[in-house]
């Protein structure tokens, strides 16, 4: 997904994201070759950072192509603000890295935890591309992998907020990562 969207954006774009699996591959796989390009929180833990940090990129730079790569749960703390940009006009596009998990804790658990899951699995719903209309932007879901550079380049070219429910594998987790309290020579990957 993420290769995707650099493909789709040609690379030139002002990215930002949430924390978790999504965070990770985006910092893995865009090929950011600008400074403050990349607009995370570090990893301090903020579902919910991406789509607001979005909005003060676009209204900061509104000639450049803005989008933020989310999860879904990341992107259910704060989606109304998809009312504020179809009513102020902030053209952000918002891609949804959608494995119906909170996909980092979900890896931590799997790898840790000895697959005990709780709490981390968010299911089929809500419906992001009924939400979004009913929020004033637009929605598109994408789920066949041949045709995502195409719908997310006509994402990208669609006027105003546009929320892209990208369904990806459940289970698919994220290299290296470094286990709670170890050293980096402990890392796991």
């Amino acid at each position: 997904m993420i290769e995707a969207v650099y493909e789709a954006t040609g690379g030139d774009a002002i990215v930002t994201s949430d924390v978790g699996q999504h965070q990770m591959w985006t910092a893995q796989y865009f090929h950011f070759n600008r400074p403050r390009r990349w607009i995370n929180s570090g990893g301090l833990g903020t579902m919910g950072f991406g789509l607001p940090a979005a909005m003060g990129a676009k209204v900061g730079c509104p000639d450049d192509t803005v989008v933020c790569i989310a999860g879904d749960g990341s992107v259910q703390m704060n989606m109304q603000e998809l009312a504020t940009c179809a009513q102020e006009g902030i053209d952000i596009k918002v891609f949804i890295m959608n494995n119906g998990y909170l996909g980092m804790v979900r890896q931590w658990q799997e790898l840790f935890w000895d697959k005990r899951y709780s709490h981390v699995d968010m299911g089929q719903y809500p419906d992001f591309v009924k939400l979004a209309d009913a929020y004033g932007a637009t929605g598109m879901r994408l789920e066949d992998k041949r045709s995502l550079v195409d719908g997310m380049r006509e994402a990208i070219a669609t006027p105003g907020p546009v929320l892209v429910d990208v369904r990806v594998t459940r289970e698919e987790n994220t290299y290296p990562m470094i286990p709670a309290g170890q050293a980096a020579r402990d890392m796991v990957g």
